[in-house]
């Protein structure tokens, strides 16, 4: 199970802030689907605390948040849906650098403005999109700044610095379990945990974030697939293209 920390105080400035300005309820969900309740949020509207104090509409409500957030961790990336009471609900989830799933931003509990129940804001789908896509930005601060922050094992941080040192070799999971002295079934079970992905995947997204960064800092793209154990400048600019969607030389060295 992931663990990690918040920054209480900066993390209730910033979803007090995101209340405030947009006027609508804004919660957080830890990485374990419970939401956190220490924040400053707008209260839970007279419509759905009514009809959360039945037990059977109270469960619907929990099996619909679970099933969207897991939707949400599916796509990474914003997922805007009707609730099974028909509200306007949206999920934003959070990522670290290492592809590792923090929580989620849920807003929502905005009525369709054709036929809204009495005292809910009405919305529809682009002002929820473009809601969804702002604080998809103000996530980015949240991760960038490790507001929620995975609290990384010290064998994880040793693996990070075993690739970094070798970003041409061909790793494996045998090389890998002598290197940190760590069983190879250890690593199999442990590295999707860590990391939120395989080895193999790990393996390929830090050659590509290596290779952005020499790109930028002007090196050839011949260059580049050479530092990152590629045969030929081919298979690197095809493998690059598949996980950027833009070919190495779209990518301009920094003035």
């Amino acid at each position: 199970m992931l663990d990690y920390t918040i920054q209480t105080e900066e993390m209730s400035r910033v979803m007090g802030l995101m209340y405030q300005v947009l006027d609508i309820r804004i919660t957080f969900y830890d990485p374990h689907d419970a939401e956190v309740d220490v924040f400053p949020i707008k209260k839970m509207s007279a419509f759905c605390r009514k009809r959360r104090r039945g037990r059977e509409f109270r469960e619907r409500c929990d099996e619909c948040d679970r099933t969207h957030l897991a939707e949400a961790k599916r796509l990474r990336d914003v997922h805007i849906y009707h609730c099974h009471a028909g509200l306007w609900e949206g999920i934003v989830p959070l990522y670290n650098r290492r592809g590792v799933y923090l929580g989620s931003i849920v807003f929502g509990q905005l009525a369709d403005r054709d036929h809204p129940p009495p005292g809910l804001r009405r919305s529809d789908e682009a002002e929820m999109r473009n809601i969804g896509k702002l604080l998809k930005y103000l996530s980015e601060y949240i991760c960038e700044n490790e507001l929620v922050r995975q609290c990384a094992r010290p064998w994880s941080v040793q693996l990070e610095e075993y690739l970094d040192r070798h970003p041409a070799e061909r790793i494996t999971l045998r090389e890998l379990a002598r290197q940190l002295d760590k069983s190879v079934s250890f690593l199999s079970h442990n590295i999707p945990l860590e990391f939120g992905m395989t080895l193999k995947a790990y393996l390929r997204r830090k050659k590509m974030e290596k290779a952005c960064e020499l790109l930028q800092s002007g090196r050839r793209v011949n260059e580049c697939a050479f530092a990152l154990g590629y045969a030929d400048e081919f298979y690197f600019s095809r493998d690059f293209k598949r996980f950027h969607g833009f070919p190495p030389s779209a990518l301009k060295p920094r003035s």
